[in-house]
Formats: C-alpha cells, structure tokens, sequence
C-alpha cells in the first residue's frame, strides 16, 4: 500500500498539472481520509483485474471526484494513483530472472518480438512457470564471468556478471508450463550489467524483503544503482574484493592454483609433452610413484597433485614452480600451503596403473577438469546435468572417492568445496551433514552441488563461522582433533582405526605389515613414547584383532581387514512428485482470511525478521488456521511436509518435545528425537528451504521447562554454530546444537482461558506478538455469501447481534476485550441450505456454552444473551 507521503505528493502533482491549488492542511486531510479507502479496495487480490471486479476502477474514481472534479485533476491523478498502487501492489511480490538460450540458440529477439517468454525444456521448470502471477515482474538475463573492464577493483580475480537484457510485466499465464505473455516495457541493445550476486538458473525467483535481493530488484526495474563497496566488503565476497589491506588478504594462493588450472587445460588434446615433463619431475625429486611406472598418459588433477601430497614445503613450491615455468604462468608459487588439502603419498593419482585401470578414465578425467572449469566460469551451454554426468562418471571409478573433490577445490577454491576427511569433520562439527547416495557411501554429482548450494547460503548468514570454501578449508584444517572425554587411548584402538584409514584410502580390504609400519610407525611412536618395542608391540596387537575376528591373516605378512564393506550402494531413485501449489499473501485472503493484505505483509515482515511468532486472541478469531496459512506464505508453496504442528498441553515435556529416554520393542531405553530436534536438523541440512514449527496453545504447556536450553538458542542472534550448546541428553558423538535461521516458529495463544498461566517474560523475549480481533465486515459477508450461500441481509443480521454481544463482553469488567467471539464460529466453509437453523445450532451448541463459562456467576446475563441472538433472522 502506498504512504500518506506518496499519496499527498500525488495530489499536489495532479493539482498543478490542472493550475489548482489547495492548503496543505486539506491535502493532509484529505489523504487521511482517502487512505482507508484505498486500503479497502486493494485489499483484494484481484483488485485491477476488470474482468472479475470491474467496479474497482468507479470506485476509485469516485474517491478521486470527491477531491475535485475538474477533468484534468481527475484524469492526471487516476492515471498516477492506479500507477502506484499496482507498483505497491508488486512490491510484495516475487520477480522473476530468466534465461533465453536454449537449443544453442539466443531466443531474446524472438521473445520480444512476439511478447512472450517460454520454457525451453519439456520436463524442467513446470512448476515455477506455473507460480508465476499476472503482473509479475519479469527480467530476462544471461550469466557470465570476466576479470578485466570492470567498474570496481578486481584485484584480478574473477568476478560473476548478469547481464540484464529486457524487463518486462507478465500479462497472462497458459499454466501450460512452457509460456507467458510478457509485456516488455523496456529493452536494452547492450546488456545492463549487475555483478556478485547472480543467478545461473533458467529460472531465478527473487523474493523481496532481504537487502541483497531488495538491491537487485531495484537496479533491474527502478534503474537504481548497484553499490558495489557494499558488495565487495561482504563476508562473502570481502576476501577477494574487499578493502582489505594487502598484507592481510587471506588466500592469495588461489589465483595460482586456478592459472595452473586454465593453463593446463591447453593440454587436453596433446598429452605427450606434459608426460614428458611429469616424467622429469619425478626423476628430479625422486617421486617413487611415477618413476619406472610405464607412464604413457596422465590426467590434469594427478599433474596438480605433484605438489600437493605429503612432502616438505621447500619441495612442493620447487615443483609447483616448476611447474609454473612449464605452462607459462606468471603467477608466483605461493610461499605457504597451510590449508590446502593434500594427497596420501600412498595414492597420489587419480588413477590406477595398466591393467588395473579403465581404458578411458583419463580421458575421462580431462573432459570432467574442463566441464568443471567452465561451469565454474559460468560459459553458456555448460549446464548443471552436464558436470554432474561427468562427475558421476568420474567417480564410478575405482580409487578416486573423495580425492575427486580436492581435485576441484584446487582448481576453483572459491567455487567447489572439499571432502577430504577433516572437512567432513568440520562441516559435521557446524551440523552440516552432507547426503551420500553414491557408490561405496561416496556422494553423486547431484549430492556435491546440493551441498555446494547449501553452504552457500549459510555463507550468506552474518554469523556462521565461515564465508566461503578456502575459510571453511582453513577452518577445517586449524580445528583440532578432540578426543571424547570418556574414551581411552588405547593401541588396539589405535592399530585398528590405522587399518581402517588404510583400507579405505586404498579401496582395498587387503594390507601388509610393512604398509603398515611404514605408515604408521613414527605416528604410533609418538602417541605411545614410553614403550620402547613399538613393532613388538604392534604384531602382538595384531594377533589380538586376528583372535578378534576384526583381521584375518592371509599369507607373507599379509592381512585382510574383515569388516571392510565391499557393498556398492545404488543411487536412490527419486520419485517424481506432484506439482505443488504456489502460496503467497493473495492465497491467505483467498481462503477466507478477512484481515487487510498490508496487515498480512506486516505480519510475515515481523515472521521473517524474528523467526518467532506468537499470534493471540479469544476464541474463534483463526489463529492456527492463520499460523499454518502464513507458514505456506513464508515458504512461498503449500509444502506440507516443511511444516510440523505440535499441542502443547499440561503434560508435555522437554523429553516429549526435544529429546528424551523412549521404551522400545525389546524391552530397552533409547534416547530419541522429539519433532522439535528432528525439524532443527532437517532445517540444517536443507538451508534453501524455510521450515516452521506451529505450536498450538503455546501457554498450555510450561514453554521454558518444554524448550529447555532451546529457549536461549531460539534468539536471532544465537542462530548460529558459534552460540551452539550441548543438549539435556547428547548422544556420545553428538556435536553440540543450535537452530539454524531457516526454522522459523509460530505459536498460538488464547488470552481469553482463565486455566492457562500467564507466558514469562523469557519467552515474550524471543516472539513477537500478533493480536487478533474479531473480523466481520464487508470482506466476511462476501466470502460467506460467495462460499455459503447466506443472503447478505442476513449476514448484516448476524453481524450485528455479534458485535452487539462483543461490546456486551468488553464493556464487563470481569470480561474484556480479549474475551469476544471470534467471526471463525459463524464462517462455515461449505452451503447453508438454511442459514436460520444453521446459525441458531451455532448459538445453541458453541455461543452459549461459551456465555455459561464466561457469566458463570450470572447465568440470567447469559440466557438474556442467548436468547438475543436467537430471535429470528
């Protein structure tokens, strides 16, 4: 809705164009009053549509007439004030980026040509192009990156860049899932360039209400500026663009990792000479694994591994020197390596030799390194199906398991994660649990970019510990180790976790002694310094596993590790779901929700910015219906399964709702999630999705002994891993917990039930508060009219005998406002074939029942009243 300021500037501009004058003092007045008007009108969804209510536009007119009814007045402020209040109207609605290249071909002149834009693919994007609402607004982009001719310092790394080439307004949706009418306001020959935050996706839905995407909607279609010092000083991007000063910037090894990385790729069709200087290498520095090996190809991450595996850092900047020198780049070898993820010197190739080896996984190495390169670049054509079928090829070879991952992170660290084992444990620290649905527990293509998105949202968030892939990496590698406080160190644990690291680094069961010790030995020594026969000591303890069952002894110093699981796990397959609606604020008023769309918007505002939400009033007033309508509104769709609605009631408790001790069916204790644990950590591992909590009758229960430590974690600003605190009950390996900023919790409260205690100021603290009121009105009797069937004449009857029992109930002083009937006890949701017996059952088995509890010291006050609404209609 606009403001009082637009609407008087509005005024003052239309009285002048018609050379009229007016006081300020009425121009305040008047848009006073003309402002509840409009509110009231706009209310609808469907409020400039003329099809469905073409009175809209007269009634405007005749607000307009009342003001003054000269012809030009009349005609300059309508035009203006329809103007902005559909651009008021579109504020609160998403915008929508796409794309136009498709089939190999740039479809923009065609689409501006024949004012549409239509859905490249047959089977992707359905839903979307369905969610999206005439009067929308509409951009289509390209995305691309550059690193020179940019309008802000670089410092020379590569910076993402959408261009915007045509904006328009949705005029008509097919729901055919393919096409819509555009109408395109304006056009640009060279694209309007927006930087950093960009959106490769054919279909990029923007939300409102954040400042990132507020910024982006207002360069593309208010022509507002970009502020880039905003942009490169935050966390996200400050490292590469910010105003850091030189000595401080983190992570300079970057652009050399990714100059080797383009350099290389010139190699892809013309192998030898690259052999032959790996060849060289090893020769010089003595690398055993290539030397003497019948080498007659290599892949591009097994070159780049040379000097990231377990050597001194005197040798691995000597050989990425080198290395440098070879390809021609110019960017110096960084001086430190810390954070960097490394090789196992025992498997430092990305390949197995002849003849243990698929004949094409070089080359199948080669044509992965250059997708992921230019997916990573963001060049045309390069789509997210097509890494993933590389990557998923890749990595149904033997050996390569996470080592593929690494090899991505080396070249483009700030676009790939790492999945070497203590990033795992980081990230698992942080209760980020990345999904593994690959072969042997590995993840797919699809599970790496799921988890690659969602980090990149947490990135996004103020308060998480990290902001990008080198700090998540840097983070990882300075964590230390820590050792539960209740477990002891001893040397079968010890030799028996060492064999386990071997096997899976080896995707091999089988090991032999001197394997072992060649590993492990000095490690062992270490951790054991007063035992002066570590090898003694280590066969003992092997004999020990054998007599176990945990190893088996196979011949000349040979061992097979018995519980290595050789089980290839297949990828799950996921089944196609049905097409789910879109929800937004016009749906809630749609379904029958009578309160104001400004007073809606307000409301999800306060939703967004707090996280937690208690909505209170007497009974009848819809406040879990509200509260599940708003959940579907702050997810944007009516996504049931991101919704969980829990009673609280005298008897619930914290092991009941968080976590507790549960029987199971053989008779023992296990400690189990309540819906409130289980929401947190489906939250955490899904960022991109919003869940909520809807807690009906929040003050039935005891909320602080219910939450328990949560209570304090529910906070905005404790929304964070840093604030995490262990829970009542922790499992042995449990890291400790926090909420993430995507679960959102709405309460319920009914202010008018003398049994319920007052809520604490604890909790007060951690919601904002929604009163709702009794809501007849005109937008009741249409909806219960159009729904019902109820003659409105009869409608106004029963509005007013309830608004005259209301006033009855606020105007006691042992009563108040906070006791009134709510209009849900008189909305029925289907026809009323006869409105006069329907409403006095209603009186009779809801109303009075209520009047008894509330009079229950003067049931004549209760009987007059009943009997009141009970007279014929």
């Amino acid at each position: 809705m606009i403001t009082k300021e637009k609407l008087k500037t509005l005024i003052c501009a239309a009285l002048s164009e018609a050379n009229l004058t007016i006081v300020d003092a009425d121009v305040d007045k008047h848009s006073l009053e003309i402002l509840p008007k409009l509110e009231k009108i706009t209310s609808y969804p469907d409020w400039d549509d003329s099809a469905t209510r073409p009175d809209t536009m007269a009634e405007i007119e005749f607000i307009v007439i009342q003001l003054n009814d000269n012809e030009k007045f009349k005609s300059h402020l309508m035009q203006t004030l329809v103007k902005c209040l559909k651009l008021s109207d579109k504020a609160s609605r998403p915008c929508w980026f796409v794309g136009a290249h498709w089939s190999g071909v740039d479809q923009t002149k065609k689409f501006l040509e024949e004012g549409i834009w239509e859905n490249g693919y047959d089977e992707r994007y359905i839903q979307e192009v369905n969610s999206i609402k005439v009067g929308d607004r509409i951009a289509i982009k390209s995305t691309y990156t550059r690193k020179r001719n940019l309008p802000f310092d670089n410092r020379e790394h590569t910076v993402s860049v959408m261009g915007i080439k045509a904006v328009g307004t949705v005029l008509e949706n097919k729901k055919d899932g393919k096409v819509v009418s555009v109408v395109w306001d304006k056009t640009y020959e060279k694209p309007k360039e927006w930087y950093f935050y960009t959106g490769r996706q054919t279909i990029w839905k923007i939300e409102p209400g954040e400042w990132i995407t507020d910024a982006l909607i207002d360069f593309t279609f208010n022509e507002a500026e970009q502020q880039y010092k905003k942009f490169t000083n935050n966390n996200f991007w400050k490292e590469r663009f910010g105003d850091i000063p030189e000595v401080d910037v983190r992570f300079k090894w970057t652009k050399f990792y990714e100059s080797i990385a383009d350099s290389l790729l010139e190699f892809k069709e013309n192998r030898q000479p690259l052999i032959d200087f790996v060849l060289s290498v090893a020769d010089k520095f003595e690398l055993s694994y290539l030397r003497n090996k019948g080498l007659t190809d290599i892949d591009p991450l097994t070159v780049i591994g040379l000097f990231n595996r377990g050597i001194t850092n005197e040798n691995r900047k000597a050989i990425a020197s080198e290395l440098a020198s070879f390809l021609k780049v110019d960017v110096p070898a960084p001086d430190s390596f810390e954070a960097i993820p490394i090789l196992n010197n025992q498997r430092s190739c990305f390949f197995w030799g002849m003849g243990k080896r698929d004949d094409d996984v070089i080359d199948e190495l080669w044509t992965l390194f250059e997708t992921a390169i230019l997916f990573a670049d963001e060049e045309s054509g390069v789509q997210p199906e097509n890494f993933v079928f590389n990557y998923n090829t890749v990595a149904s070879h033997k050996g390569i398991k996470w080592n593929l991952t690494m090899g991505l992170y080396w070249i483009r660290p700030w676009f790939y994660p790492t999945l070497e084992s203590q990033s795992q444990d980081y990230l698992k620290s942080l209760s980020v649990k990345p999904q593994f649905t690959g072969v042997k527990k590995t993840c797919t293509g699809d599970d790496y970019l799921r988890l690659r998105e969602n980090l990149l949202l947490r990135f996004s968030e103020d308060t998480f510990p990290v902001h990008s892939f080198p700090e998540l990496s840097l983070n990882a590698w300075q964590k230390p180790i820590q050792v539960e406080p209740d477990s002891t160190l001893t040397w079968k644990k010890s030799i028996l976790s060492r064999i386990e690291d071997l096997c899976k680094n080896k995707e091999s069961s089988e090991f032999s002694r001197t394997e072992f010790l060649e590993l492990y030995f000095d490690e062992l020594s270490d951790l054991f310094p007063e035992n002066n026969a570590v090898k003694s000591t280590i066969d003992r303890h092997m004999q020990i596993l054998r007599d176990e069952g945990e190893i088996e002894f196979l011949e000349r110093g040979n061992y097979e590790w018995l519980s290595y699981d050789y089980v290839e796990v297949p990828l799950m397959a996921i089944p196609a779901q049905a097409a789910i609606e879109s929800y937004h604020i016009d749906s809630i008023i749609n379904d029958g929700c009578f309160l104001s769309k400004q007073i809606l918007t307000d409301v999800l505002s306060r939703l967004r910015d707090k996280k937690n939400l208690i909505l209170q009033g007497p009974p009848g007033t819809g406040k879990t219906w509200l509260g599940k309508r708003l959940a579907y509104a702050l997810i944007g769709k009516k996504q049931k399964a991101f919704i969980k609605a829990v009673q609280f009631h005298p008897n619930l408790s914290y092991e009941d709702f968080v976590r507790g001790w549960r029987p199971t069916g053989d008779g023992k204790l296990s400690l189990c999630n309540g819906p409130f644990m289980d929401f947190i950590e489906l939250a955490q591992q899904n960022p991109a999705n919003k869940y909520i909590v809807v807690i009906e009758e929040i003050n039935r229960g005891n909320p602080a002994q219910i939450f328990g430590e949560m209570l304090t974690l529910l906070e905005t600003d404790k929304r964070t891993p840093s604030e995490a605190l262990d829970l009542s009950y922790r499992k042995e390996s449990d890291d400790p917990v926090y909420i993430p900023k995507n679960l959102y919790v709405i309460g319920t409260m009914n202010i008018a039930d003398r049994s319920l205690a007052l809520v604490d100021l604890a909790l007060r603290r951690r919601f904002a508060f929604i009163n709702l009121h009794p809501s007849f009105g005109e937008p009741w009797r249409n909806w219960v009219n159009n729904k019902a069937g109820i003659e409105k004449s009869i409608l106004e009857t029963i509005e007013a005998r309830i608004n005259s029992l209301n006033n009855e109930i606020a105007t006691d002083s042992s009563l108040g406002a906070q006791f009134k009937v709510g209009h849900s006890y008189f909305t029925p949701s289907e026809e009323i074939t006869n409105p006069e017996n329907w409403f006095q059952q209603v009186v009779k088995t809801e109303i009075y029942p209520l009047l008894e509890e509330y009079w229950y010291d003067n049931l004549e006050k209760a009987i007059e009243q009943k009997e009141e609404l009970l007279k014929p209609l």
